[in-house]
């Protein structure tokens, strides 16, 4: 008899795993047929081996169905309804199919969203302060969607579904689900990093956009991209540099010098020349501040063989500052000094390759004329004359330096604007 009922569990035990595994019913079919042929063995002292081999062979069955089993039952909360020793190993496939090390790929996936969330906060913080426009705001709201469809997916209801959907479809199994997720996890943190590492490079695109804004007098236009390149990154000193020659345009000239001051920070030449500008521009000149300035501008345009304009705007300057500490001075060596640096700076803008690009020559034979008559030099008219032919209005040190030119022709009893349009030499 006791053989008999063997048999039978047996029979009923392979009937059950061959049925359709769509309910949870189908699965507790299969593992209480099991439990009843587990009961039958403990009544039979010796098997025979043909029932030996076929036991096995169905439990192998078994296994190959855990995943299809543990996806449609969930074990665990039979488990608690109806406790299981360890030997009956069916009731625990859940446990045999979770991925090894699992504490430390759900901690990875942890860190992970930690780090996404840093990217999002940090990208969506840039764009925002720099007041972002349409492309701006696209790229965080494209950036935004992906990660709150990814979080949809990982922690709610109806993402978990969507996501075992997929795991389905593409038969993956229960023990390499984790890693699947920690691998797309891991996908959308390199898309947010490599995005994050992209700012630096859409931050020259803004800088080139205010730049082109501000050539074509669009000021409002090009303060707004400046400053989200600035956002983007902080250590843009081109956007830096750019965003101080706009405010000194409008005048602004306290936020000019601060961002002059972080642009010298990247050893930009031109930064330290306009910088030093403000200094001697000021109510009382800071000649020591602009004379440092100038000199370390000069080794570095030296050192990067800047543009010959860069050169010439650093002398030129230079020129302006000995010859302002010579005035204070009273120093025949400071004159001579100054002296040499305006002839230098006229050298350099009268060079073929860069009297197109030098946009304030005059400004260098004006003060090269104030030089020469503080030593005590008379014959300066032809000096003044390239002042008044190459000098702008619209540059404010230029315009006062125009006024002194004119009184100098009057007081030769020269019609200035005569000399200034003549090309020969005054009388």
């Amino acid at each position: 008899m006791t053989q008999q009922t063997l048999g039978a569990a047996l029979t009923a035990y392979r009937a059950a795993l061959k049925s359709e595994i769509s309910e949870p019913q189908h699965v507790l079919e299969i593992l209480s047929a099991r439990d009843r042929l587990h009961t039958a063995l403990k009544d039979v002292p010796t098997p025979g081996n043909y029932l030996l081999t076929e036991i096995h062979s169905l439990d192998q069955v078994l296994n190959n169905k855990a995943t299809a089993l543990i996806s449609t039952l969930d074990f665990s909360t039979y488990r608690k309804s109806f406790p299981k020793s360890s030997e009956q190993w069916w009731w625990f496939l859940d446990e045999s199919l979770k991925p090894k090390y699992e504490w430390a790929w759900k901690g990875f996936i942890t860190l992970l969203w930690a780090i996404n969330l840093g990217f999002l906060v940090n990208i969506s913080g840039r764009f925002l302060l720099g007041g972002a426009g349409v492309a701006g705001l696209s790229a965080v709201a494209l950036t935004n969607l992906l990660t709150l469809l990814k979080a949809r997916n990982d922690v709610t209801n109806a993402g978990r579904e969507g996501i075992q959907f997929l795991f389905d479809r593409f038969k993956i199994e229960k023990n390499q689900q984790l890693q699947a997720k920690f691998g797309t996890t891991a996908l959308l943190t390199g898309g947010l990093c490599t995005f994050w590492l992209a700012l630096p490079w859409i931050s020259n695109i803004y800088n080139q956009r205010g730049l082109t804004a501000q050539q074509t007098g669009k000021l409002g236009s090009a303060e707004q991209r400046y400053t989200l390149a600035i956002s983007l990154n902080v250590d843009n000193v081109d956007a830096h540099y750019n965003l101080g020659t706009l405010y000194e345009d409008i005048q602004e000239l306290d936020k000019a010098e601060t961002h002059y001051a972080i642009a010298i920070r990247g050893d930009l030449p031109e930064a330290y020349n306009n910088l030093a500008r403000l200094y001697l521009q000021s109510s009382e000149p800071e000649l020591n501040k602009a004379l440092a300035l100038l000199n370390q501008g000069l080794k570095l345009a030296d050192e990067q063989q800047s543009y010959p304009e860069i050169k010439y705007s650093l002398y030129k300057n230079l020129g302006w500052a000995l010859y302002q500490q010579a005035e204070q001075d009273s120093s025949p060596s400071a004159f001579n000094a100054a002296q040499s640096a305006l002839d230098t700076a006229i050298a350099i803008s009268e060079q073929p390759e860069a009297e197109s690009y030098v946009n304030n020559p005059g400004s260098a034979h004006c003060l090269l004329a104030q030089t020469l008559e503080a030593q005590g030099q008379t014959d300066t008219l032809l000096v003044w004359q390239r002042c008044c032919q190459l000098g702008d209005r619209s540059i404010p040190e230029e315009n006062g330096w125009l006024t002194l030119a004119r009184q100098r022709f009057e007081s030769e009893n020269l019609d200035y604007n005569e000399v200034c349009r003549s090309t020969a030499t005054p009388l």
